[in-house]
């Protein structure tokens, strides 16, 4: 039965009991209930009428306690909940750059509904909070709305956050099921950004020319030699011999960023030409951070082709004569890829190294259809994706060298490269049943 205590002249606290846990402990599930003191025509309420109205909310609260009907959902606050759900949750599973952009956007979460509690949050209102992400302008000041895969990430950290609540018995369905985003109208072309094949030829020719690393795209001297490449790095801190097998290994392995720089001399294998791939580096809170890969498919070995191996063995020697060279400056933690004096290389100077390279071969170009898109550094992991379909490579052995979580994946985010192989495969059952073959 329920207990009812008058907390104040407006306010009840209903109790019930439900049993006792296993050492014991009286189990209780309570809640307020505050009665309208008022009729509808503003007139004072009879104590009894009062009374009965409590008694009727009693009854319900206990009736939906037995039969499993009611939730904590009902009376906790989203604020409330994200903290717990931040503490026993987030915080035990989630990786650090994951964990920052969950709480971020639970950040955002609370200051549009953190006093609304959990059971609150209906379909409907989340429907009309996704619809105003969509039409919410950038903070950068480009007048631009948030695109559709930034809304899409934050719905999808609500949607985890309530099926978690779901499985807490917080709430009773997760109401984000029940909320659609609908993509603004894109050409499929503007989806992703890589080289086609031409251009890809002519990026990895362009990677042969030293004066395109530099920011002014001349050289004061020439770089033909080893010793030559060494001053270079030792008076510039840059290195033409490791930018170029970056890019390379980018584009023949279709790594992600963080992938290739996580790299270790013990990942590559010489004898077996592979490549290791099980961790990758983040930046979370200013600080790089070195985590495992993205998913447990991220983890993989990559087999790579003698041109690839011919640029390790040639950065991995110039690095050592370099190393040698600055003697007790260099901070030795095995990296492949670097800064000068042996730490880590940076997340962006490959980002900007890539572009310093298009620039200054198109600046080169007087022809401007020879000029080469600005592709992001990214746009090397869709042209190495782009490339091997277009070859007709098992979209399994794609999906795998990626590192993809599932084949589905790779469908779903190249689907231009299949759209033209199901052209070619159009023409060629046409060559076959007519004899042109």
């Amino acid at each position: 039965m329920a207990y009812i205590k008058k907390k104040s002249e407006s306010a009840y606290l209903i109790t019930v009991s439900c049993g006792r846990n296993s050492v014991g402990k009286k189990i209780t599930r309570s809640v307020t209930f505050t009665p309208e003191l008022l009729t509808k025509t503003g007139k004072q309420k009879a104590r009894t009428v009062i009374e009965r109205e409590v008694n009727a909310f009693a009854a319900d609260f206990e009736r939906k306690i037995l039969t499993g009907q009611y939730t904590d959902g009902q009376t906790m606050t989203f604020e409330k909940y994200a903290a717990k759900y931040l503490a026993e949750y987030a915080e035990e599973n989630q990786a650090p750059r994951t964990l920052q952009s969950t709480q971020s956007a639970i950040n955002e979460f609370i200051s549009a509904f953190g006093y609304m509690t959990l059971e609150n949050l209906t379909p409907l209102y989340l429907q009309e909070y996704v619809n105003a992400l969509l039409k919410r302008k950038k903070s950068d000041g480009s007048g631009e709305t948030l695109s559709c895969g930034t809304v899409k990430r934050k719905a999808a950290v609500l949607s985890a956050m309530l099926s978690q609540a779901v499985r807490w018995n917080l709430l009773t369905a997760n109401p984000m099921e029940r909320v659609q985003i609908k993509a603004p109208d894109t050409p499929e072309d503007e989806k992703i950004v890589f080289f086609s094949q031409p251009e890809a030829e002519h990026f990895l020719e362009a990677l042969d020319n030293p004066a395109y690393y530099t920011a002014s795209g001349r050289l004061a001297h020439p770089l033909n030699t080893t010793a030559q490449r060494l001053d270079d790095l030792r008076a510039n801190r840059r290195s033409m011999t490791q930018y170029k097998f970056f890019f390379y290994l980018a584009i023949f392995t279709g790594c992600r960023r963080g992938e290739l720089i996580a790299l270790t001399w013990d990942d590559l294998n010489f004898e077996k030409a592979t490549v290791s791939i099980m961790k990758s580096v983040c930046r979370v809170k200013k600080k790089l951070i070195v985590k495992s890969t993205k998913t447990k498919k991220s983890a993989r070995l990559i087999s790579l082709p003698a041109i690839v191996l011919s640029l390790a063995r040639e950065w991995k020697k110039e690095q050592a004569y370099y190393r040698l060279s600055i003697g007790s400056q260099w901070k030795d933690g095995g990296y492949i890829f670097t800064r000068w004096n042996g730490e880590m290389m940076g997340l962006e100077t490959p980002y900007q190294i890539l572009h310093r390279v298009i620039n200054n071969y198109n600046a080169a170009q007087t022809d401007e259809s020879a000029r080469l898109p600005l592709i992001p550094l990214h746009g090397l992991r869709h042209t190495a994706a782009t490339l091997l379909i277009g070859s007709n490579v098992d979209i399994r052995t794609v999906s795998s060298r990626l590192g993809h979580a599932d084949v589905t994946t790779t469908l779903n985010i190249y689907s231009h490269a299949l759209k033209e192989l199901d052209r070619k495969a159009a023409d060629t059952l046409e060559n076959v049943l007519t004899n042109k073959a």
